[in-house]
C-alpha cells in the first residue's frame, strides 16, 4: 500500500487544528478517559484506516478494533474503534472521518465499477487517472487500489505516453511514428502508449511496436470496429479506451473488447457517509 508520511498526516492535523480545540478546552471535558467509534451506514470498502490508526499513535489512542483497507463491510458495522483522552479523540474525529469518507467513496466507486466490468469481461482493467482533487492524489490513489482497480499513472516520471499536444512537435503522427523503434531502444523495456482520437491515426499506429494505443472520445461502436483492426494487424498491442466513461455507460466500453479502461469516474464520486461516536466512560 502507498506510504504516507509523518508530514502528510501532521499537515492534516495541522489544518484542522491549528492552535488548539477551543470547544473542547472551554467544555473542561478533556482529561476523562473516552471511546471513539466509526460505523458505516452504508455497505462500504474501507480505506484509509492505516492513516487514522497513526493519529491514533500520535495521541496515545489505543485501537480496540481495526479494520484494514480494501475489507468490504456491510451497512452498520462497527470497523473502527480506539480509546483515549477526550481531548484527543476530539482532535483526530473530524481529521480522521475526513480521510476515511472520501478514501472510503472512491474505494467503494472502484469495486462497484470494477465488478460491473468483470460481469462483462473477467480480464479487463479498471485504471483511474491522476485527474484528482489537488493534494489528494495519493489518497485516491490507496483508495482505486483498495477498491480493485489499477493507476494508470500516478505521474509524469513512471512511464511514457504520447498525445496529441506530443506529436504536434514531431510535425504530427508519422514523425512520431518514425521514432517509435527509437523511442523503444532508450525506453529501458518501459511500456509507450499512444493517444489517438481517431480511427486512420489508430490504424496506423496498430502497424508500429508500441504497447499501447489508447482510443479516447471515440463511440463504443468505433472503438468495436478499431479493437478488431488493430487485432488484426497486431496481436500483442494492447488497446485502452478512455474519455466520459462512468458506472452507468461502462458495460458499453467494456463489451467493445478493449484491454483496459480508463476513468476519472472514481477520483469525484461522493464520499462514503460513517458515523462516529464519541463516548465518556462511567466515572
Amino acid at each position: 500500500m502507498l506510504y504516507f508520511t509523518d508530514e502528510e498526516l501532521d499537515r492534516l492535523i495541522s489544518e484542522d487544528v491549528p492552535y488548539f480545540d477551543m470547544s473542547t478546552r472551554l467544555a473542561k471535558f478533556g482529561s476523562r478517559l473516552a471511546r471513539i467509534q466509526f460505523s458505516t451506514t452504508e455497505p462500504s470498502v474501507i480505506c484509509c484506516t492505516e492513516e487514522v490508526m497513526r493519529f491514533f499513535t500520535k495521541f496515545n489512542i489505543s485501537p480496540t478494533l481495526v479494520t484494514l483497507s480494501g475489507e468490504y463491510i456491510e451497512g452498520k458495522v462497527k470497523f473502527l474503534e480506539g480509546e483515549g483522552l477526550a481531548k484527543h479523540l476530539h482532535t483526530i474525529w473530524r481529521v480522521s472521518a475526513n480521510l476515511l469518507e472520501y478514501a472510503s467513496g472512491i474505494a467503494t466507486m472502484t469495486r462497484l465499477m470494477v465488478e460491473e466490468a468483470h460481469r462483462v469481461n473477467p480480464h479487463v482493467i479498471i485504471t483511474a487517472t491522476r485527474k484528482t482533487i489537488p493534494y489528494t492524489r495519493k489518497v485516491a490513489a490507496k483508495a482505486v487500489l483498495s477498491g480493485g482497480g489499477n493507476m494508470n499513472r500516478l505521474s509524469l516520471s513512471e512511464n511514457i505516453m504520447f498525445f496529441p499536444n506530443h506529436y504536434k512537435f514531431f510535425g504530427g503522427l508519422n514523425g512520431l511514428i518514425s521514432k517509435v523503434d527509437k523511442f523503444k531502444e532508450e525506453a529501458g523495456g518501459r511500456p509507450i502508449t499512444v493517444e489517438t482520437n481517431n480511427a486512420e491515426d489508430a490504424i496506423a499506429l496498430s502497424k508500429t511496436n508500441v504497447d499501447v494505443i489508447q482510443l479516447v472520445n471515440l463511440s463504443t461502436d468505433e472503438i468495436s470496429e478499431l479493437t478488431e483492426k488493430i487485432r488484426l494487424n497486431n496481436s500483442h498491442i494492447k488497446i485502452a479506451a478512455a474519455g466520459g466513461i462512468n458506472l452507468e455507460n461502462l458495460k458499453d466500453y467494456v463489451s467493445t473488447g478493449v484491454d483496459i479502461i480508463i476513468t476519472s469516474f472514481p477520483n469525484h464520486c461522493k464520499p462514503a457517509i460513517f458515523k462516529v461516536e464519541i463516548d465518556p466512560f462511567e466515572d
